[in-house]
């Protein structure tokens, strides 16, 4: 397809989420012009829906050890320890940098931050802001940020110029004949196709949930940069792992065009439990941390009790919280709730399990690097080794903000300035555009949400397969890279649960590595885990 408009810039990042923005802005201070493109408005993005908070040791009495074993814990052996050491270290100065360009985190009457507790945390070290809405805190903090140095060049300090565009979408990362990146097509809701030059591309495209059909993920969470990353030469690493969050509100009123609305994780934090509609309880005797146990483990426990007992939903009891708590605490939550037909004042809120984090990604660093030159990605695109088989809570948004602080440091201390003293390379081809088709999409989510979703099993995950096989290969990308992955691994671990390999077990501590070879054929390999 020919280009009906081209723009040149030494860093294009791609997303507009809390790791694209701090590492735009990061970028423009270390004096690198920068160019932005998202696939809807700055702020559409997992970012700001999130609820929980951001994880980092900010009370005396806590210990950065204590945030890495906890973390460890989670990620069920398959950790990076020292990506996971890097997060943990890192955590503080990204909140103190988000203070100081304007974010505000809730505090108590004596006037310090507010530490709340999440599952699978042995302390408080969660820090919220308006209750449950700190994600669009973060959100809005930063695009306040860059909508400010928008189309402005900076004479002074050091720092670049920036372009925005809004509303244009990434088709592909270009490579060029030496094999390192050279740039971007996009197409513009605005200006039509386009070709972006760069001397380096930072993917910040957030996740993949829309493939299922019940997710906490905006419309834009359909994977598409973790498959023009593949297209690139890109390795993705762990895919099989997907998170799903235990409490996704099932409401009684549909709203059109809704979005799953979650209940955040720090409500169990702060009292509420799972039950059935008697009552029971359904985490007692399932985990020592009963309800505020890892996420992966809620989830299964509550696949696996609707299966027993024939739901399609159990209830989260907040009745004791009273009105002044939930409206001070989560108002948020309570809105969105009652409007959707439950007061959880009086009464349980339906929930069941839905598609919320990926664990998996690209291949990278803490600082991004892929094994494609030039290329990089950051936030929930990348697998780092910090989440392993199962994300900690609220440690995503902090690893976002961590990732575009460390990436632009990397990028300033490399020969990109040399490299941007001469014209990007040419791209060895530039290849028609993909897009998820809507009754493909539509096709993809029924297959994903009934054969790869809390629990699996070989004879589901064959049927899923087949029947992605009979779908444009090149809009099933990163589902098949996905099922592939999870019917080679032989065995249950964090957010991966087989109901044919119901164990864990220790010849997995593996990572399964997927690649691109040619134009559709996916390839894996079984790499060792680094020791954790």
């Amino acid at each position: 397809m020919e280009a009906k408009w081209t723009a040149t810039t030494p860093v294009l990042v791609v997303g507009s989420g809390a790791a694209g923005l701090t590492a735009v802005i990061n970028l423009i201070y270390a004096g690198i012009d920068t160019v932005v493109v998202t696939k809807s408005d700055l702020t559409a993005s997992s970012t700001d829906w999130a609820q929980g908070g951001l994880a980092a040791v900010w009370d005396p009495g806590d210990s950065l050890e204590a945030h890495v074993q906890d973390t460890l814990v989670a990620g069920a052996g398959l950790c990076v320890e020292a990506s996971v050491r890097t997060l943990v270290q890192e955590a503080p100065k990204a909140l103190e940098w988000m203070m100081s360009i304007g974010a505000r985190f809730d505090r108590g009457d004596n006037g310090e931050i507010d530490l709340h507790l999440e599952g699978g945390h042995s302390a408080r070290r969660i820090l919220h802001s308006n209750g449950d809405a700190s994600g669009h805190e973060i959100e809005i903090t930063l695009a306040k940020n860059v909508a400010a140095m928008d189309g402005a060049t900076w004479n002074t300090g050091g720092q670049g110029s920036l372009k925005v565009y809004e509303d244009c979408e990434l088709c592909d990362v270009l490579v060029d004949t030496s094999g390192r990146t050279c740039g971007a097509t996009v197409l513009s809701e605005t200006r039509g196709f386009g070709v972006i030059s760069a001397t380096a591309v930072i993917l910040a495209t957030g996740g993949i949930g829309q493939l299922w059909n019940a997710t906490t993920n905006p419309e834009v969470a359909n994977g598409s940069g973790l498959a023009a990353a593949l297209r690139a030469g890109a390795t993705g690493r762990d895919l099989e792992f997907m998170q799903f969050h235990p409490t996704i509100f099932v409401p009684p009123v549909k709203v059109p065009g809704d979005r799953g609305v979650l209940v955040s994780e720090a409500v169990r934090g702060e009292g509420a439990f799972l039950v059935d509609g008697a009552g029971n309880r359904v985490m007692e005797g399932v985990h020592p941390l009963k309800d505020l146990a890892p996420r992966d483990v809620v989830s299964a426990a509550e696949q696996e009790y609707m299966m027993a007992h024939g739901l399609d939903h159990l209830f989260l009891d907040a009745t004791d919280f009273g009105e002044k708590k939930w409206k001070e605490k989560f108002p948020t939550i309570y809105e969105l709730v009652s409007e959707r037909g439950v007061d959880p004042i009086v009464e349980p809120i339906p929930v069941r399990p839905g598609a919320h984090y990926y664990c998996g990604g690209i291949a990278t660093s803490m600082s991004g690097e892929t094994r494609v030159p030039g290329l990089y990605a950051i936030g929930e695109v990348a697998c780092t080794g910090v989440q392993g088989a199962n994300r900690l809570a609220s440690n995503s948004l902090t690893e976002a903000l961590v990732m575009g602080n460390l990436v632009s440091k990397q990028l300033a201390l490399s020969d990109l300035p040399k490299l941007c003293q001469h014209p990007a390379g040419q791209p060895a081809k530039i290849p028609e555009p993909v897009f998820i088709e809507s009754e493909v999409l539509l096709a993809i989510q029924k297959i994903m949400s009934r054969d790869v979703s809390v629990l699996r099993e070989r004879k589901g995950l064959e049927r899923a397969v087949q029947e992605l096989a009979e779908l444009p290969a090149a809009q099933t990308i990163v589902a098949r890279a996905l099922v592939s992955a999870a019917l080679t691994r032989e065995e249950s671990r964090g957010t991966h649960r087989r109901l044919d390999f119901p164990e864990r077990r220790e010849e997995w501590v593996k990572h399964l590595d997927v690649s691109l070879a040619g134009k559709d054929r996916l390839e894996i390999e079984i790499t060792q885990s680094v020791a954790n």
